[in-house]
């Protein structure tokens, strides 16, 4: 190629003179050398780099995880960083689909799919045979008490005071006779003599209003392998206790043997639960919907009490009275739990 113009423009030359100077297209062989050595340092150097490079990425791989590196695509599909970021992140590089030259998968790449998973509807889990085993439906019974409990707390403002009574001379009168009545007996006859003074404690809700009742139908909660019910009492104010034994007796069988009748199920005013037989010292019930009170008894327990500026073993019992806020306010609930103390205090069957 043309090197150099020894001439100017329209300057008279003859045969002899020497016009420009041709250059060879091959470089010279000391620039060649020179070249190629630089070329070869290029090529050690980045060789050195990538060598000090692999052990840290292979300890970051460790980290993450042996099962994430083995997953992981060959070098060249795939830019460091692009997947160090997927490692980090759970994202399944072999989902991925790369943007970069030749299809590479680059950083952006991962990225998105960090995205669209954070943005992803959460799949519903799969039932499986275990799950599926677990599921038990609800009795009958079980699926009214479910819809009335629910109601109950729903709509009734219910609120629960408790008194401590003294059992002793009622223990102590079950224990002279051979044939006593359980407790839970003994309680229905005492709630019911009590409810008599105490018309809001036996009520019934209206909505808008609410009507005295006077009858004692009073349901008491029976375990069963059906689930809990509440077979009625009626007209406890009217019978003796005994009567209300021998009632409640063949009520809990019926209740327990699935032969309860409408009539057995109907009309309560008034709800008692016991949990003493479980050694349960005080707990709250929920107030049955319509109602407007609920007794809640816990065990008898042997406990040392102040009587007469002396320390004494007693047998005590708690009862806790739920009541509605709509028709029972505090002191009409405190003063029927009060006259019911003094009924189990003085046991006068």
């Amino acid at each position: 190629m043309l090197g150099e113009i020894l001439c100017d423009a329209g300057e008279e030359v003859s045969a002899d003179d020497v016009l420009g100077i041709i250059e060879d297209d091959q470089p010279e062989p000391q620039a060649q050398a020179e070249a190629e050595q630089e070329t070869e340092e290029a090529v050690e150097e980045e060789a050195a780099e990538e060598a000090a490079e692999e052990p840290a990425a292979e300890e970051t791989a460790a980290d993450l995880g042996a099962q994430t590196k083995a997953e992981a695509p060959q070098r060249g599909a795939i830019t460091d960083r692009a997947r160090w970021l997927a490692m980090a992140s759970g994202v399944e590089i072999d989902g991925l689909s790369g943007t970069g030259p030749g299809g590479r998968i680059i950083v952006r790449d991962v990225e998105v799919a960090i995205a669209q998973r954070k943005t992803a509807p959460e799949a519903p889990g799969k039932e499986t045979a275990a799950t599926a085993a677990k599921q038990i439906l609800l009795s009958p019974a079980e699926q009214v008490l479910a819809q009335r409990m629910s109601q109950a707390h729903r709509d009734i403002p219910q609120y629960d005071i408790t008194v401590v009574a003294d059992a002793t001379h009622l223990v102590a009168w079950r224990k002279s006779r051979k044939d006593a009545p359980r407790i839970t007996a003994i309680m229905v006859k005492l709630s019911a003599d009590a409810l008599a003074g105490h018309p809001r404690i036996n009520a019934t809700f209206l909505g808008r209003s609410w009507r005295p009742n006077t009858s004692a139908n009073i349901a008491v909660a029976v375990d069963t392998p059906h689930g809990m019910l509440w077979p009625v009492l009626h007209d406890c104010q009217n019978k003796t206790l005994q009567q209300i034994a021998d009632e409640l007796n063949d009520l809990a069988a019926k209740a327990r043997e699935g032969k309860l009748i409408a009539h057995d199920n109907v009309d309560a005013n008034f709800t008692i639960t016991n949990l003493g037989m479980y050694d349960v010292e005080v707990f709250n019930a929920v107030i049955w919907p319509g109602q407007t009170a609920v007794l809640a008894i816990g065990a008898i327990r042997r406990e040392a009490v102040v009587v007469s500026g002396a320390i004494l073993p007693r047998h005590v019992v708690r009862l806790t009275l739920g009541c509605d806020r709509r028709v029972v306010e505090g002191a009409f609930g405190a003063r029927y739990l009060v006259r019911l103390k003094e009924l189990i205090e003085t046991a006068k069957m």
